[in-house]
């Protein structure tokens, strides 16, 4: 049989391709342990580097050298709620009341449609949803793997096999995508190549935001009210063990609280929902290559991280977001290919799922025998590409080659439980000792009370504050910019009474702020907290109080 060509003749050269470099880690471990004490000895492991590259045809030029940049410091927006975050939003929740379709009987009582499940309620958000990838798909080649990237030196070696086969000069970007553990080996890589634009896996992040709400709400009932739907063993469910199954679980439970309204154990649902709704966009941002939708997405998450003590993305995220403001043309870039339309509409995979998928799980089916040694791990790792390269140009010569990855799952949508769930819902949220429900005997939620309330309701606004003190710790430059900014300002400006500038209130601003004017005391911490939400990040509570007092003065005086 011909030998295979050199995966690197199989790269496509031009002025408007957009080489999009992806890496992960794959690892084995022995399979049995020796003959000793098995509490002395650690089974050997494995490691390896896989290395793919998508390459996609632009309508725009895409190997400019000299691109702008934009300068950032400490008061550039790059995370918290977005009009786009708040759009989406609302589509999400016109989509509820549109498909259940509450009614109001002579007596009082609310009735509403129980015809819907998860399918039928995502393809209506879908259908308000703009799609994109609207290109071709792409040239997918896989190429030779490397050593463990568990190495800082190993994941420069992999940037420069990058430059190398893409034929990168100095003054060239290299755009390469990998998971959250190598995607900080990547930032540190800058310091010897600063043409490097790490991409953070949304595939990844998006498993990890799954996890931040898990975290941030199992103290208020949510892993109880899985078990009402059958959902078993509930330590996996919080370690995101299978994605797929607890995502699901996760967008069931969603349905419910697309119901709720008032009272400490309806707020705190509604908490959820409103958060559930920013991981879903992203999701669904993903699923139809919306670039839009996962950057807005991302940036409202973002604050959820730290307040969810999930350091190493939130760190992760800072830089993601400030390298995606920063760069204009790999932002051009993404809204033209933010993931891999190798699918069928609506089911796009991210980067980083699309090495998993396509390349990861393939290997780690196919190799065989106890794999400890590096050498004999990557000879392996090289025949099975080989091989899947092979069976891939047979596919390719009978069937369409981007659609045979694609297989529908007969899933259990759990209706009958899931209505029966919400029927209980509806009683504890008409109860004044809501713990006393059959849902919550078992297990009291311990932070169903006004205290847990009062961290929830407070959570988003510290976890932004968090992460900009991070951005600004991984940035010193940004906050160096912004305080020799303040200084020049300060020493050009000659009229002393001139440095306290008065901030003027827009429209806007003044319509968001009007529901606390129609009170006649001060307003409590939840309701300046649920307004902050919808206002910059310049906005602080002790701002809203000012506000209010100045307003509430010259009304009087009126």
């Amino acid at each position: 049989m011909k030998d295979i060509d050199p995966p690197t003749k199989r790269l496509i050269r031009g002025n408007n391709v957009f080489n999009l470099a992806i890496i992960d880690n794959i690892d084995f471990k022995e399979v049995s342990i020796g003959f000793d004490n098995i509490y002395d000895v650690i089974r050997r492991t494995s490691h390896a580097t896989l290395r793919m590259v998508f390459q996609s045809t632009l309508p725009i030029l895409t190997n400019k050298t000299h691109e702008l940049i934009r300068e950032l410091n400490v008061d550039t927006q790059l995370f918290g709620m977005t009009s786009g975050m708040h759009t989406m939003q609302a589509k999400i929740d016109q989509t509820f009341e549109k498909l259940l379709d509450f009614q109001i009987d002579i007596n009082g009582n609310i009735s509403y449609n129980k015809n819907l499940d998860v399918e039928i309620i995502e393809k209506e958000i879908l259908s308000k949803c703009e799609f994109g990838c609207l290109i071709p798909p792409p040239n997918v080649v896989i190429l030779i793997s490397t050593g463990s990237p568990n190495d800082d030196n190993e994941i420069f070696h992999v940037i420069q096999m990058y430059k190398e086969e893409f034929l990168l000069n100095d003054d060239e970007y290299l755009d390469i995508c990998a998971d959250e553990a190598i995607f900080r080996r990547l930032i540190k890589s800058r310091t010897q190549w600063e043409k490097i634009r790490p991409i953070l896996g949304g595939w990844h992040t998006s498993k990890d935001m799954l996890g931040v709400l898990l975290t941030i709400f199992s103290s208020y009932g949510i892993f109880h009210l899985a078990t009402a739907i059958s959902v078993c063993f509930l330590d996996k469910l919080q370690a995101v063990v299978d994605y797929r199954s607890t995502r699901r679980d996760i967008n069931i439970e969603d349905i419910t609280a697309g119901l709720i309204n008032e009272n400490i154990c309806i707020r705190v649902w509604y908490f959820y929902y409103e958060y559930f709704t920013m991981w879903k966009s992203h999701l669904i941002g993903i699923r139809i290559g919306n670039y839009e939708l996962q950057w807005n997405s991302l940036i409202a998450f973002a604050p959820l991280f730290p307040a969810a003590g999930k350091n190493n993305y939130t760190t992760s995220v800072a830089h993601f977001l400030s390298i995606l403001k920063k760069f204009s043309k790999l932002e051009e870039k993404l809204q033209y290919y933010a993931s891999i339309n190798l699918a069928k509409k609506g089911h796009y995979p991210a980067f980083d799922e699309a090495l998993e998928m396509r390349d990861v799980r393939y290997i780690k089916q196919n190799i065989i025998r106890n794999v400890v040694d590096q050498e004999n791990l990557t000879l392996q790792i090289q025949a099975t590409q080989e091989e899947r390269e092979r069976i891939d140009t047979l596919l390719n010569e009978f069937l369409d080659p981007y659609n045979y990855d694609r297989n529908d799952r007969k899933v259990n949508n759990r209706i009958d439980p899931l209505w029966k769930l919400i029927e209980n819902l509806v009683e504890i949220f008409q109860m004044d000792n809501y713990t006393d429900h059959e849902l919550f005997k078992k297990n009291s939620p311990l932070q169903l009370i006004p205290e847990g309330l009062k961290k929830l309701s407070s959570a988003y606004n510290e976890g932004l504050k968090r992460i900009k003190e991070v951005y600004c710790q991984e940035n010193p430059s940004a906050f160096q910019l912004n305080k020799n900014s303040q200084q020049s300002s300060t020493l050009n400006n000659k009229n002393p009474a001139s440095k306290c500038q008065r901030i003027i209130t827009t429209d806007e601003k003044k319509e968001i702020l009007s529901p606390l004017l129609l009170k006649d005391t001060m307003p409590t911490e939840t309701e300046i907290n649920n307004v902050l939400k919808n206002l910059p990040a310049e906005w602080n509570s002790q701002r809203v109080k000012r506000y209010y007092n100045n307003n509430k003065m010259s009304k009087k005086k009126k």
